[in-house]
């Protein structure tokens, strides 16, 4: 990685240019000429005996302690200079002084880190985006992975008319409709709708439902086509091998038993029993209104999903969780490693479904951040949670939340890619705080401060392919940041503690962020229920 010193210098030209950049004196100019990129050494630049470079545009941050993704390391007393919505300069806070029309904000005691990145939400699929963006970007996150969508989005997208907020993350990628059961039933339709997503420009396919054949159709036909296969396990699906044919991501975490079969002493046993076991998805051929009220629900909360299959519905969970084997995990994390399958574990979404009716989650002051017909669904759901579970199923879902948790570990453990993930959209979700709370169930898994803020940084950048725009605070990269009250490093709890973000360049400053939030509230309140919501899976 590229030192402070070597940025400094690096950055020295930019910033000396004409043109659009901003314009920096220097006292000695003479030497500048003749010595080029020895100046900071020779010249004294950064060494109390040169005048401060002048900055006359463009936003300064001064005083900061920079921190290292990639290797937790903390460069204190710096100043980053952002011009045009880039990183143009990282030096130290005395070589820099800003003039003019150049923002200048004292970060003495602050700690800076990249944008977080949520890489599994649903939010452009709702009624409430618009809300939802502000509220996300005012928890500091700065880009997120779309999970649902329709042909018809992708299709405004290429219109120019998939409009977002101002004040809102970036959209880092979309796929077409996902693929369900009801909706690709053959290979040749899974075939058919992989071409068509890829002729509207989806960023990647998305599965959540078929059988084993179509699957892997889609799956290998998404390899022709150069886009990620991205996801959940269908039932049936053999987590090492859908690895070793080039599946790009597993969400999570299978979703229920998927993943973890592949992990239990009685995987022939129970493979053998799920596939003489109705699928717990929607059926083909169902009305068209019929299968909107299910997808709700089931979206809202998949435990439903599981409970419509019978009343034993939670068995195979429940003996996936007694034959749990580490070392047979192992092997598992092995095939994902060697094959660069990447894990979005969602921990905080498992929670809230294994825990639908927890006053934790139904009474969140928090919920204010979502609308009134959103809290109606999740209260239904909540409500059918309550009804249909018996308390034997309560005891496998408390089990399944800790066995997920060493799943994490161990994969961590084993070199596995996991990024962050909130899976927004979910049941008593809320917009942004949930990746926060996603940051707390990680920590709790044993994973330390600086994995999780890999997680939400640096590992988005390498998944998405924007490791040169994004993933850390460096020279040329995109300015999309946020400034903490509390080192991250030493712990996760200081990710939550935001004291400014910076968006495209834009500086916002706490205050500034909790009027966006009030503002956002406020209009949720006030917003009619006349239009039921419709999340997507």
């Amino acid at each position: 990685m590229t030192s402070h010193l070597g940025r400094r210098l690096d950055a020295t030209h930019m910033l000396g240019g004409a043109g659009t950049r901003p314009a920096i004196s220097f006292r000695r100019a003479a030497c500048r000429l003749l010595l080029g990129s020895v100046l900071a050494l020779t010249c004294g630049i950064g060494m109390g005996h040169a005048t401060p470079n002048k900055v006359d545009r463009g936003l300064v941050l001064s005083g900061v302690t920079v921190v290292d993704t990639h290797t937790g390391a903390l460069t204190s007393n710096q100043a980053v200079v952002i011009v045009d919505g880039k990183i143009s300069w990282i030096g130290r806070k005395e070589e820099i002084a800003a003039v003019g029309s150049a923002q200048l904000v004292k970060a003495e005691g602050k700690f800076l880190v990249p944008g977080f990145q949520d890489m599994h939400a649903h939010v452009i699929d709702y009624p409430d985006r618009d809300d939802d963006l502000v509220v996300m970007l005012a928890y500091g996150i700065t880009g997120w992975r779309q999970m649902g969508a329709f042909d018809s989005l992708l299709q405004q997208r290429i219109d120019g008319g998939l409009q977002l907020p101002p004040d809102a993350p970036e959209l880092l990628g979309m796929p077409g409709d996902v693929l369900l059961r009801f909706n690709v039933d053959t290979p040749e339709k899974a075939i058919a709708e992989v071409d068509k997503q890829k002729a509207l420009g989806a960023d990647f396919i998305k599965t959540i439902d078929g059988s084993v054949e179509v699957f892997f159709a889609a799956l290998e036909e998404a390899k022709r086509d150069g886009l990620p296969f991205v996801g959940h396990l269908s039932p049936g699906v053999d987590a090492l091998r859908a690895s070793k044919a080039g599946m790009r991501s597993i969400e999570h975490l299978g979703p229920g038993e998927r993943l973890l079969i592949s992990c239990s002493t009685a995987e022939p046993m129970i493979r053998n029993e799920l596939a003489k076991t109705p699928s717990s998805s929607l059926p083909p051929n169902l009305p068209k209104n019929a299968i909107q009220k299910s997808m709700q629900l089931i979206t809202a909360e998949p435990i439903l999903a599981s409970l419509a299959a019978g009343p034993e519905s939670l068995t195979h969970l429940q003996r996936a969780i007694d034959t749990y084997n580490e070392a047979k995990c192992r092997t598992a994390a092995k095939v994902f490693v060697e094959n660069g399958t990447w894990l979005v574990p969602t921990l905080i979404r498992e929670r809230t479904s294994q825990f639908g009716d927890d006053p934790v989650y139904t009474e969140d002051p928090n919920l204010r951040y979502v609308s009134v017909v959103t809290k109606q669904l999740w209260g239904q759901a909540s409500r059918q949670f309550t009804a249909e579970l018996t308390p034997q199923d309560r005891e496998t879902l408390k089990q399944i939340t800790a066995v997920q948790q060493e799943e994490v570990k161990l994969f961590d453990d084993s070199g596995v890619k996991m990024l962050t993930g909130s899976d927004f959209g979910g049941i008593w979700l809320v917009p942004g705080l949930s990746l926060h709370q996603e940051f707390d169930q990680l920590a709790a898994a044993g994973l330390s401060p600086l994995k999780v803020l890999q997680m939400t940084t640096l590992n988005g950048a390498e998944f998405m392919g924007l490791q040169k725009t994004a993933g850390s605070v460096e020279v040329g990269k995109n300015a999309n940041l946020v400034l903490l009250d509390g080192d991250p490093i030493e712990s996760v709890s200081n990710l939550h503690k935001i004291n400014a973000v910076v968006r495209a360049g834009k500086y916002y400053s706490g205050v500034t962020l909790q009027t966006m939030k009030d503002r956002a509230a406020a209009h949720l309140a006030s917003t009619s229920a006349k239009e039921a919501v419709t999340p997507k899976p």
